[in-house]
């Protein structure tokens, strides 16, 4: 629960323990990793740690967990949408997993900690997570199809890595979907990849293939904007049509995870879990423009938003409440924006919550 306003980083203590609130009294909080060049798991949002810190410009993969534990992180400045090299130290360091996990079930031994392992890491961190008892029935990993085919490459991929002989009973796993990774699984399954079908048929394929694996699957992930077709009235550019129907494919895959009656029957609790992504934040660009951003993965930098229809694609993941009204968990970088909406509906009041974050909206040169 970080702010930025506030000298918060994300991915730290302070905001480790913000999240779990005044005396440990909240059980859930999510956090990133990226692998150091030793494989030893450190919280990073991105895999570049320039955004954050004053380390190298450089993969996290490239560097030694000595060389990033303990480096100083920073807040920069904001000036006509772009990061700058000015910034504000923080009262936090940077810190290795297993440190930050350890304090944070010192704070809420009754926690449950989800780890957003990503990229081709996940089988190296599911390894390193089975060796580690204390975090069992406490730590949820997230993995995603960006370099795993299928099931079993998965799992191929976990027993290369030395992992203890219990590991699929032992290490709770969250697969996640992507709408826009699924074209490329459809072109992996031999399908096409641009038809509502044929995208839906593949995301079918890669979460059959890991449910039939036997390992400790405590949920699905499916990310989804719930575009409508009015969005998209009078467009006819092809990379925005396939984005589009990808977003509905996601949709109807939440339905197969939630309501298909084998599904329920083989994996009765099996959740349906999803996200309000809110790497969304605003900055003047000139000219009394407003512009909208989000952050590269791999080099902490900002990259705008589209500015075709696939900004309600953006704007549907940024904006809490949306996708939620079909999950069981929703894993929110809003959570207190997503819990006031829920806590409103509770008591028939329909609010709109504006895409846009606040604690994350640039702060620009005037200080405002």
């Amino acid at each position: 629960m970080y702010d930025l306003g506030k000298g918060v980083q994300e991915c730290t203590r302070t905001s480790v323990v913000a999240a779990l609130g005044p005396a440990g009294k909240r059980n859930l909080t999510e956090l990133d990793i990226a692998l150091t060049c030793d494989n030893v798991p450190a919280a990073f949002h991105e895999f570049n740690p320039w955004r954050v810190s004053l380390l190298p410009d450089t993969l996290v993969r490239n560097l030694h967990s000595n060389e990033v534990q303990g480096a100083q992180v920073i807040i920069r400045d904001f000036v006509r949408g772009k990061h700058s090299e000015t910034y504000t130290q923080t009262d936090d360091v940077i810190e290795l997993i297993e440190p930050l996990l350890d304090h944070a079930f010192e704070v809420n031994p009754c926690a449950t900690i989800f780890l957003d392992g990503r990229e081709f890491e996940a089988h190296i961190i599911t390894s390193w997570l089975s060796h580690r008892t204390k975090y069992h029935q406490r730590v949820i990993l997230l993995f995603y199809t960006f370099k795993y085919a299928n099931g079993k490459a998965f799992a191929e991929a976990v027993e290369q890595e030395n992992p203890a002989l219990s590991w699929r009973k032992t290490v709770a796993l969250t697969p996640v979907i992507f709408p826009d990774e699924l074209p490329k699984l459809a072109k992996h399954f031999g399908l096409g990849d641009f038809g509502v079908d044929d995208l839906y048929a593949a995301g079918k394929f890669w979460i059959d293939s890991i449910l039939e694996q036997s390992m400790r699957t405590v949920a699905i992930q499916i990310m989804m904007a719930r575009v409508k077709p009015c969005q998209i009235d009078g467009c006819h550019d092809p990379s925005v049509k396939k984005a589009f129907n990808a977003d509905y494919a996601a949709v109807n895959l939440a339905k197969y995870v939630k309501n298909d009656p084998d599904v329920r029957q083989a994996y009765p609790h099996l959740k349906l879990s999803t996200g309000t992504r809110a790497y969304a934040f605003s900055s003047k660009i000139g000219h009394g423009e407003q512009g909208y951003f989000t952050m590269s993965l791999l080099s902490g930098r900002e990259i705008p938003w589209e500015t075709d229809e696939r900004r309600y694609i953006r704007q549907g993941y940024a904006t809490p409440g949306n996708a939620a009204e079909i999950a069981d968990w929703v894993i929110s970088d809003r959570s207190e924006d997503d819990m006031a909406l829920w806590q409103w509906r509770d008591r028939g009041i329909n609010r709109e919550v504006d895409f846009r974050y606040p604690p994350l909206d640039a702060i620009e040169a005037s200080g405002t």
